[in-house]
């Protein structure tokens, strides 16, 4: 009687390319948003398979949350740090508008997107972005109050509720650019809303 074959051993993982996945994670849901795809097909899209999905980032909700921390770092974090600019306030809203509206890259925003699709989102992702939205507006407030100190903004509108419209008008410039409204209609209107925070006797 012959003996058994030996067992066959595992073999090792596959090494994952962990950036190389974020960065595709980062790129599908910009451009496609986070409705249309499945778990599959984000598999497909950042070249994991699901086990190593899993094991690499605990499930999908952390690979977002890793794609979110990407985009923060590649895409936000230069815009915020460009109101730190010694110009007039008017100035930097016109960098801010145009940098919005004529970025390279997929039309939108993957921040706006996911602001706007939470029902959908896992816990740590939602920490993500929670955390950037305080950030944000920390930022856009400090900026104002830069402003009010020098007396080109609006005495009359509190830091606080300054830097709340300023998210709000544009993370809706940033939605309309991904529906695809054209560039240069969205920045006459984000132009036009920050009229509103100008000094009255500018």
């Amino acid at each position: 009687m012959s003996a058994a074959p030996p067992k066959r051993r595992p073999g090792r993982p596959k090494t994952v390319d962990r950036d190389r996945a974020i960065e595709l994670a980062m790129d599908l849901w910009w451009r496609d948003g986070i409705s249309g795809s499945s778990l599959n097909e984000v598999c497909r899209r950042v070249q994991l398979s699901k086990p190593a999905l899993y094991r690499e980032f605990g499930g999908q909700d952390g690979l977002m949350e890793a794609a979110l921390a990407h985009y923060e770092e590649q895409v936000i974090a230069p815009v915020l740090a460009a109101t730190q600019i010694d110009l007039p306030f008017a100035d930097l809203v016109e960098l801010l508008v145009v940098g919005m509206t004529q970025a390279a890259g997929p039309a939108g925003c993957l921040f706006t997107e996911l602001r706007l699709a939470q029902s959908r989102l896992g816990e740590a992702t939602m920490q993500r972005l929670r955390a950037m939205e305080r950030h944000r507006r920390q930022v856009f407030e400090d900026w104002y109050q830069r402003a009010l100190d020098r007396g080109e903004v609006d005495p009359s509108i509190p830091p606080a509720l300054a830097a709340r419209y300023i998210d709000t008008q544009t993370a809706t410039a940033l939605a309309q650019l991904g529906v695809g409204e054209p560039a240069e209609l969205v920045a006459q209107q984000a132009r036009l809303a920050f009229r509103t925070l100008w000094s009255p006797s500018s």
